[in-house]
């Protein structure tokens, strides 16, 4: 069984010098000691370009896990978690067992920036599983690239992800640009939509996500009447919504996450706002219906495709006894690649970083739970299936 490593990165600088000068004396992280690197990665006696000795390979897992979004985290860390589990079942890779090192980004840039500089300094370890957020995702992926280390982001959409030419970042969902263009065609289309209101939150993913969604409606002949941001982490947005009730529209749409959506369609409701909402993947968390109340009538939520897998969801409901979120499959997914390409190198030995990195981008119909993953020149999936979903019976349902 995999042992997983959380990364602390709440320490100053002068305490991080101060321990890492006593860490040697108590042997607890350094290479030399045996034990683990500083900030709490794994180590061992290989130089972190090649992988790992001391009989073990390690990986990485970066996803919010602690605060707001955490449960989206902690269900992606499952799934890698169920992942290595099975590999390590058949033997490891290459008679080596598969160890995954934690690093909690809170869903914030500057802290996936620290994490992803204390995996790429954690020797061994040979690919990263994550982010979760288009935001952490940008600036991580930067770092990343310049150690050659791989990166399969099991659920960061936005195009500036894979539109920096870099070699070494994936994902295995799709794009905002697709997801808002699906989301904002359905409005016109099916809701028949003619005067809407777009909110977001003001991040990578929720303004972008927005955004694409505002140039679909309006090239499908809608009127976008009102552009704007809130701020995540506040709980009270009756003032916007009570000037939005004067515009009169017939759809909200917000792009964020379901912490602020879930209050945001709540508080709309309570303004005397009847119009269709409209959200994205982000919203797609049991908290958004819990915190919507009973009334969820004209909720519309496009996300990643529904990944019906009979095996997946029992060993995931036997293992951690409750049902998987929709981003464990994809993050499952993405593990499994991640392994898979690190077995691919010839004999015994293992691959240094770069030819995991050249072996994911050979990704050639990899059974995913979705279907076949291939990779674009991009690395993007080659095919990105997004639904959208409404609620019934209290879950997410796609709409008929």
């Amino acid at each position: 069984m995999a042992v997983g490593y959380r990364v602390n990165y709440a320490i100053t600088t002068m305490q991080r010098r101060i321990w890492i000068t006593l860490a040697c004396s108590f042997c607890l992280t350094l290479t030399a000691c045996g034990g683990n690197t500083a900030g709490g990665g794994t180590s061992t006696s290989s130089s972190a370009s090649t992988g790992g000795g001391g009989g073990k390979i390690y990986i990485g897992l970066a996803t919010p896990l602690s605060g707001a979004q955490s449960v989206f985290g902690e269900d992606q860390l499952n799934a890698a978690k169920l992942a290595v589990q099975e590999a390590n079942a058949k033997g490891g890779i290459k008679g080596r067992q598969v160890e995954i090192v934690e690093g909690d980004d809170q869903a914030d840039p500057k802290q996936a920036a620290i994490v992803a500089q204390k995996l790429v300094s954690t020797e061994g370890l040979l690919g990263v599983v994550g982010h979760f957020n288009s935001g952490s995702s940008i600036p991580a992926s930067a770092t990343y690239n310049r150690a050659d280390l791989t990166m399969i982001s099991p659920g960061s959409t936005n195009p500036k992800l894979t539109g920096q030419g870099f070699k070494n970042v994936f994902r295995v969902v799709g794009r905002d640009d697709q997801q808002g263009e699906i989301i904002g065609k359905y409005a016109v289309d099916t809701l028949k939509a003619k005067v809407i209101v777009v909110l977001h939150d003001k991040t990578a993913y929720g303004q972008g996500l927005a955004e694409f969604f505002k140039k679909t409606v309006e090239a499908g002949g809608a009127k976008v009447v009102y552009f704007g941001g809130v701020t995540q982490g506040d709980k009270d947005f009756r003032a916007v919504l009570t000037k939005i009730k004067g515009l009169n529209p017939d759809a909200l749409f917000f792009g964020g996450v379901f912490t602020e959506s879930g209050l945001i369609a709540s508080q709309a409701r309570q303004v005397g706002i009847t119009a269709n909402f409209l959200s994205g993947d982000g919203s797609k968390e049991e908290s958004f219906i819990k915190t919507l109340g009973t009334d969820t009538s004209k909720v519309y939520i496009s996300s990643v495709a529904q990944v019906n897998s009979k095996d997946f969801g029992t060993s995931y409901q036997k293992t951690y006894q409750r049902a998987p979120g929709p981003y464990a499959p994809y993050a499952y997914d993405a593990t499994r690649i991640l392994l898979e390409s690190i077995a691919k190198a010839p004999g015994d030995a293992l691959p240094d970083r770069k030819t995991v990195m050249e072996n994911v981008a050979k990704t050639k119909d990899f059974p995913g739970l979705g279907g076949p993953i291939n990779f674009d020149s991009k690395g993007d999936p080659v095919k990105a299936p997004f639904q959208v979903f409404v609620i019934k019976n209290g879950a997410f349902v796609p709409a008929s």
